[in-house]
Parts: structure tokens; C-alpha cells; sequence
């Protein structure tokens, strides 16, 4: 097997610009780079990345923490997430190694010391034993997501959306429609993300001074893995079960929640928007065509996301992390479709 001495010796140059070729860290002249090229493929020479690591103390390979449940089946949300990070990562000659472990069980038996630069961690959940177990190791991360460890805060690099603002702005549309019996099928109660909408969802009924009740806010069951299910069985359920001034709009946690929503209103003979109004909160769907209509969503801007956590973990990386960014914020933006009713009311 050919060494990278065989390749210097071969090609005229030093170890070091074969190196330089390879991990593209350093400038080589055209002329040098394409006698180590050839000189490789004469060779059949293929850097050993392992040895390279030991050397420079570098993977050059990053961790997206994707939990399982949405590793198995990607919306659209995480579809493009996972694209931005990806070609983000590209950029900078890195790979990107997708964890998807569960936040529970990041412990033993299922501990790992994985080869990582950095991390970038999905859907921080209160606590997160992940968060606490890179800043133990002081392994540079960065969140997307609100965290919520409160030991170690303020040492928490992060990119989000204004979760808050957002479902304040959007359940403020529903109310100047006229709506005043709104449901919100959230996200997981464990997830941070879930509070902060919850907080600015009812903050819309308080800015007008309107009555509101706990049960417009459903949080998605732990024993739901799939989005789907759950926007059709947690329709099902509340719709059947309300007897008396029934919901005139839902807002959906996600595209995929959507779906299910859709599924349960066709068999509980309504429709959007007609007798339902219809938010989602991700990306817009795929499936939006077969619909019949455009479906008003509000786009997280997932590829954004994605990027901006990378180029602030590779800040974390390379300035440490007191550098100049604490928490990057990235703009929702809504898109009307046709799917929104307005509802004339004597008041």
C-alpha cells in the first residue's frame, strides 16, 4: 500500500505539499498539485483519514443530532434542514455524521465518543442530557432550537426562530378573521420549542383581551412517533368530543401534522376552508398540488436554519465560544394561501 512518502518521492515535492493537496488547508500551485494528483493515481494512494486526524487533531466530519423519529421518516422541515447543513458543511471540506439517538438515550449502554470537530444538536428537549454531555467534553455544539439547561446557559451557542413571536403572529391572522375558537396541535410538551409558541399563542388572546382556555393548546403525544397520526387522531378526537362552540381554525405544528388534519376533516365531512381554517408551520407541503388548493403556511426558513447553525459552530470551532455571536434568530416568513376563512361576528 502506497504511502505518502511514495507519492512525494514520486511526484518531486515534500510530504507536506501531498498533505496540503489533500486537506486543501493550504495553497499548492497548480503545477505541484497536478504532479501529487498524478503521482496518487499511479499509486492508487488514498489518504488514510484516520491518521490524518491524529495528526492535524482534526476529523474534518461534524455530528447533526437528529432524533430518531424524524430520522426514520423526513419531513420537509428536516429534509431541508439537513440539505442547508450538509452543503453548508461541504464548504468548508466537512462531513456531516447524522446521530440519531434519542435524547433519552445518549446514555450507557448507547454511549458513544464519536470522531467529531463540532455538533450541531436538533430539538433540544428541557435538560438535554446531549447538551450536557458535549459541554462536559467541551466538544464545540451548537443548537437549533431553544435549550433549556440552565447549569450551563449562558455558555450555549444557538439558532432559532422567534417561536413565540411567530405563533403570537399568526394566531393575532386567525383573531382579525374573526376566529376566536382556535386550536393549536403543538409540538411535544418535553420539547422547548412547544412552550415558547404555547407562551405566544395565548399572548394573541391576551393582546385583544379575549377569553382562551388550555384546551386550544394540544401538545402531540410522547406515544406518537409519526406527524401524520397525530394531526389525524388528535382531530378525530377533539372534533368529536366538543359539543358546543367548535374550533373554526387549527393551527398545525408541522407540514406532516397538516396531513393528518386534512386526512380527519375529509372523513369528518368538512372543509377548508369552508367550515376549517388551515395554518401549518414548516415548509410548504409537496403534496400541496393534490390538495386542491394553496395551503397557508409560515416557512421556518429550515435551510436557513441549517446553514446559519454551521457557520456558527465553525465560528465556535475556530474563535471559541466567546465569539461575537451568542444566538442567530431566523426570520419565519407566512405564506396566505387559500385555506383561511374570514368570520363575520356581531361583537
Amino acid at each position: 500500500m502506497a504511502k505518502i512518502s511514495d507519492v512525494a518521492k514520486l511526484a518531486g515535492v515534500s510530504k507536506g505539499t501531498v498533505s496540503n493537496v489533500f486537506s486543501m488547508k493550504r495553497g499548492v500551485s497548480k503545477a505541484a498539485r497536478e504532479r501529487v494528483l498524478q503521482a496518487a493515481h499511479q499509486l492508487n494512494y488514498t489518504p488514510n483519514h484516520i491518521a490524518r486526524s491524529l495528526t492535524t487533531k482534526q476529523t474534518m466530519i461534524i455530528g447533526l443530532k437528529m432524533p430518531k423519529s424524524h430520522g426514520l421518516n423526513l419531513g420537509e422541515f428536516h429534509a431541508n434542514l439537513l440539505n442547508g447543513v450538509v452543503i453548508a458543511a461541504a464548504k468548508q471540506n466537512y462531513r456531516v455524521l447524522i446521530d440519531t439517538l434519542l435524547p433519552e438515550n445518549v446514555g450507557l449502554p448507547y454511549a458513544t465518543v464519536e470522531p467529531l470537530d463540532g455538533v450541531i444538536i436538533l430539538d433540544p428537549v428541557e435538560d438535554d442530557d446531549r447538551i450536557t454531555q458535549l459541554h462536559q467534553r467541551n466538544i464545540p455544539f451548537v443548537v437549533i432550537g431553544a435549550p433549556n439547561n440552565p447549569d450551563i446557559e449562558e455558555n450555549i451557542l444557538s439558532v432559532d426562530n422567534d417561536n413565540e413571536e411567530m405563533a403570537f403572529n399568526v394566531c393575532r391572522l386567525l383573531i382579525e378573521k374573526g376566529h376566536r375558537n382556535i386550536l393549536f396541535l403543538n409540538a411535544s410538551e418535553q420539547q422547548t420549542v412547544a412552550k415558547e409558541r404555547r407562551n405566544g399563542f395565548f399572548k394573541a388572546f391576551e393582546a385583544q383581551q379575549l377569553p382562551y382556555s388550555e384546551a386550544f393548546n394540544f401538545y402531540k403525544p410522547s406515544k406518537l412517533k409519526d406527524s401524520i397520526a397525530y394531526g389525524y387522531e388528535a382531530t378525530l378526537e377533539l372534533f368529536k368530543g366538543k359539543t358546543h362552540e367548535a374550533y373554526t381554525a387549527i393551527i398545525a405544528d408541522a407540514d406532516r401534522v397538516a396531513l393528518g388534519v386534512l386526512q380527519a376533516l375529509k372523513e369528518l365531512g368538512k372543509k377548508i376552508p369552508e367550515d376549517i381554517s388551515l395554518i401549518a408551520l414548516s415548509d410548504d407541503l409537496p403534496s400541496a398540488k393534490e390538495l386542491g388548493f394553496n395551503l397557508t403556511t409560515v416557512d421556518l426558513q429550515a435551510f436557513n436554519l441549517g446553514v446559519e447553525a454551521v457557520h456558527l459552530l465553525f465560528e465556535n470551532m475556530t474563535q471559541g465560544p466567546g465569539s461575537k455571536h451568542h444566538k442567530v434568530t431566523v426570520s419565519a416568513v407566512l405564506n396566505h394561501g387559500e385555506s383561511l376563512r374570514d368570520i363575520i361576528r356581531n361583537e
